[in-house]
Parts: C-alpha cells; structure tokens; sequence
C-alpha cells in the first residue's frame, strides 16, 4: 500500500459512487419528461451537476447543460490533483487539455467554414484557470496559417507547425483534426514514460486499450473511408509497443478490406472486435472494452494513479452518454436510436 494515495484513493470512492449506473442511465432514457424525479433529487449517489437544474433544465441549452457539468468535473478535478505533485499530476493535467484541443479544432472548423467568432463562441467550452489557449485573440485570426503560426509561439508549438505543413499540402479539416490529434496523443504517451514503473504497470491495460481503439479506428477510417495511402495513413497513427505495435500497423496497412483487416488482429483484440462487419461495430465494441477495463481498474486498482484516471475517463463518457439520450429526447428520436447513440458515445479522441 502507498500510504501518501491514501487520501487520494478515499476520494476516489467517494466520486466514483456518484456515477451513474445503467439502471439509472435506462430511467433516464425511458422517463416521459426530460430527467426522472430520481435524477433530480440530491442523494448521496447522485451527480451534483444535476442537482442544480430541478425545474430549470427546461431552459437551459445542450450547450448550458455541457458546460455546467464540465463545471462539475473541473471541481472534482481540482480535488483529484490536490495530493500529487511533479509527473503525475502534470499527467493529468495534460489529460484534461484534450477538451483544450476540442476547443482549437472547433475554432479552426470555424474558420474553415467561415462561422462568425459567436457561433464558434457558443461552441467552445470554457476551462477556467486550465485553459492555456489564447482563445479571444484566436478567433480574431482570419487566416488559419496565421493561427498557427501563433501557436507556435506557445506550449502547443509542435502540434501547431506540423499542423501547418499538413494544412499546406492537404487543405482538409479531417487531416488537420487528425495531426491536431496525433500529436496530443504523441505527449500523453510521452508523459506515461516519466511515470515510475510500477504506475506505468498499472495503467498499462486501459492505456493499451485507449490506444489500441484509437489507432485501429484511425487506420480503418483513413485508408477505408478516405481512401489514403497506406503512407499517408501511417504518418497519422500514433506508434506504441502495445497489441498494436509499430510493426503490427505497417503489415495491416497492406490490406484493403475491412475482413482483411480483422482478420489480422492479434489476441485479444480480435476476441473483443468478433464477428464485426463494419467500422461502426468495430469501435461500438473497442468502446465497450474501453469502459469495461477503465471500470475493472477503478474498482481493483486501489492506491494508484490509474485509479484516478480510469475515474475521469468514466465520468466523461457517462456525461456523453448522458447528453446523448437528452439530444435524442429533445429531438423526438425513438428510444432505440437513442439508445445506440448513448451506447456508442464515449470521451474518447476519435
């Protein structure tokens, strides 16, 4: 037992007994008015966010409703980060600047799509003390090359030249969410490495898993869909020396079909992946074992850092999901497209 987790691992169970759980993610879904009483009344188990709403949820935006629990997570946040120091708790800071790369890759959609600097305000969500980008004088930019360059200038200088190069030869928001993607992803991985070892073995399912999703999604969609070279795809994926290692992504880039391609996976990816017949299903089950492990983690991997971050990545998705069935239900969907929409959402990069 590392007794200076101590603190850390009590508040741990404390926040994760107020997820939500299936049962009460079904009452939501199947409630005739917008949240069930049983979501609205403060209990122990409940999710404080939503103890705020009571009888004004009605006028409150999706956008208001993302922003208020993102409000929420960032106090929990803040009390998750209070007792580590150094390298861990720069990890999970650097976690929580993925909603900061949300906020630059809507910005430059915006831009792209030549949106007002309002409607690309209302679409951004705000980070408060955690926020690093100069977000107001971005969006006064006119010129994404300008944006860029002045990233560069910044925490986020590599992302954005590399960016840049990419924006110059492929003039596509896809590739460019993709490299933005990338080389985030190439920092997470980067600061897992300063990790101790015993810290780096106990997160090392639900990284692997986090990461193995991504880069198979990535590769399937890129070459598949996009129909990009295999070098070109490649220069997109993320190298790690999990189930989908560098060696591994080179020999699936030979093939061209999606039953090729799966049929290729080693243990135990193809178990998780089965008998799936397209893009969709692979990553409605990469999702589910990503949930899956992150949940067997919170509740096994006691005194340890991967707890913390299986906790964070469970209340995101449990907030996509949440908002998903409240999108679905103010849109008039049937109960189950919501469903598979609530049960393919996830906080993952993709």
């Amino acid at each position: 037992m590392n007794v200076r987790y101590a603190y850390l691992d009590t508040r741990v169970s404390i926040l994760a007994s107020r997820l939500w759980s299936e049962t009460q993610l079904k009452e939501l879904l199947h409630s005739p008015t917008f949240f069930p009483q049983s979501a609205v009344t403060s209990t122990p188990s409940t999710p404080t966010f939503l103890t705020d709403f009571n009888e004004n949820w009605v006028n409150l935006s999706n956008a208001q409703i993302e922003q208020t629990w993102l409000m929420a997570m960032l106090a929990d946040f803040e009390i998750l980060i209070r007792p580590l120091s150094g390298i861990e708790q720069t990890l999970l800071i650097y976690w929580l600047h993925k909603c900061e790369i949300a906020n630059l890759k809507m910005i430059i959609r915006g831009k792209l799509a030549q949106l007002t600097n309002s409607e690309i305000q209302t679409q951004l969500v705000d980070l408060g003390k955690f926020s690093q980008l100069p977000i107001a004088e971005l969006l006064e930019m006119e010129d994404i090359h300008e944006l860029l360059r002045r990233l560069e200038r910044g925490r986020y200088g590599i992302m954005a030249r590399h960016s840049r190069r990419v924006l110059e030869k492929l003039p596509s928001p896809y590739f460019l969410d993709g490299i933005i993607d990338r080389y985030y992803l190439l920092g997470f991985m980067q600061q897992l490495g300063n990790l101790s070892r015993n810290e780096r073995h106990l997160l090392q399912p639900l990284v692997s898993i986090f990461m193995d999703r991504l880069n198979l999604l990535w590769l399937l969609r890129y070459r598949l869909n996009y129909q990009l070279s295999a070098a070109e795809t490649y220069y997109l994926l993320v190298p790690t020396s999990f189930n989908l290692h560098r060696q591994l992504l080179k020999k699936l880039l030979e093939f061209n079909q999606l039953p090729e391609i799966l049929n290729h996976l080693p243990p135990p990816l193809n178990k998780v992946i089965g008998e799936a017949n397209s893009i969709f299903e692979v990553d409605q089950r990469l999702s589910q074992e990503v949930r899956r492990v992150a949940e067997y983690t919170l509740k096994w991997k006691s005194f340890s850092l991967a707890r913390v971050v299986a906790y964070v990545l469970l209340r995101e998705i449990e907030m996509r999901r949440i908002m998903a069935i409240i999108k679905g239900k103010r849109l008039g969907l049937s109960i189950p497209l919501i469903q598979t929409a609530a049960d393919y959402a996830n906080a993952l990069t993709s």
